[in-house]
């Protein structure tokens, strides 16, 4: 394989695609960027006002990378078949990687575009409750680490979300089917599945007493065992549920009680934020290895 930097279809999907868009409707996609632009210092500055706390601020970021993502991967094999340029493409010289990279390589590159215009909004509700420079401890806030892991859970389950589109995108074959099943599938695992859990086995809302008493990394880690072979996974394992936990880490209010500081603490040692950012990074993986399996049985590439 040659090198990254000198893929055709990784530069044209990261600049020639998009510069192609912008010269077609310059007028449409200025004023979406001027309207963004406007949208994004509001916010910022209703977050600084208000003074919302990470597990806020993270939440309004995941809602808007469940909006925006999948439009970073939807059309990125369906749109060549309708367009039947599918055919020219497995033609060239190209291999599978190169095709794998040059589709996907882009999108992850738009996640983490995406991603680095939310630091200044996680750093403003950050910025209330504490300094980003106080290490985690048994008595204190855990600002520098909440901080970070929503970084990594952001950027982690926006990688997740391109890599299902991409893959969908070649499965499925069209552009509209793709979109909707990203998006109608994103309302039934956030929002209808752990509904459903929380009604049938009678546990309401969002449970952190599970964590208290876990006191090292050793506890931490046969937590996360136990909690992957158990239907409460289906909690656990959602981002809103995520960032509701590392909210609860540097909750100022909260740190008076010995039974906050407890579940705080299992929160830290169960790497709450990191490992999910881990897991959604295989699921990533395997979703991209999918994509790749099916690129090399169609072109022998």
């Amino acid at each position: 394989m040659r090198h990254r930097h000198e893929n055709p279809l990784l530069r044209y999907q990261m600049f020639g695609f998009t510069v192609n868009r912008w010269k077609r409707q310059p007028l449409l996609y200025g004023a979406v960027f001027g309207g963004v632009a406007l949208v994004y210092l509001m916010v910022y500055q209703l977050l600084r006002y208000n003074e919302v706390g990470i597990g806020g601020s993270l939440g309004l970021a995941l809602f808007f990378m469940c909006l925006a993502a999948p439009l970073m991967a939807y059309n990125l094999f369906s749109l060549e078949y309708e367009r039947h340029t599918w055919e020219s493409l497995a033609l060239t010289r190209l291999t599978a990687k190169e095709i794998l990279w040059g589709k996907w390589g882009a999108a992850l590159a738009r996640v983490a575009v995406l991603t680095l215009l939310f630091i200044p909004i996680l750093l403003a509700s950050y910025g209330a409750s504490g300094s980003i420079f106080v290490p985690p401890s048994r008595t204190g806030q855990y600002d520098n680490y909440t901080f970070f892991a929503a970084i990594a859970v952001l950027f982690s389950w926006g990688a997740l979300l391109v890599s299902l589109g991409m893959w969908l995108s070649f499965k499925l074959k069209r552009t509209l089917s793709t979109a909707s099943a990203l998006y109608a599938g994103q309302v039934f695992v956030l929002l209808l599945l752990p509904s459903l859990y929380s009604i049938f086995s009678y546990d309401y809302g969002y449970n952190f007493d599970l964590l208290m008493g876990i006191n090292s990394y050793a506890d931490g880690f046969a937590w996360w065992v136990v909690t992957l072979l158990h239907p409460r996974a289906l909690l656990y394992l959602n981002p809103i549920y995520v960032s509701s936990g590392l909210g609860s880490m540097v909750d100022v209010e909260t740190w008076r009680y010995a039974d906050y500081q407890s579940r705080a603490i299992g929160l830290y040692y169960v790497g709450w934020g990191f490992a999910h950012s881990l897991i959604y990074q295989g699921l990533a993986a395997l979703f991209a290895g999918f994509t790749y399996r099916g690129l090399k049985i169609a072109w022998r590439k």
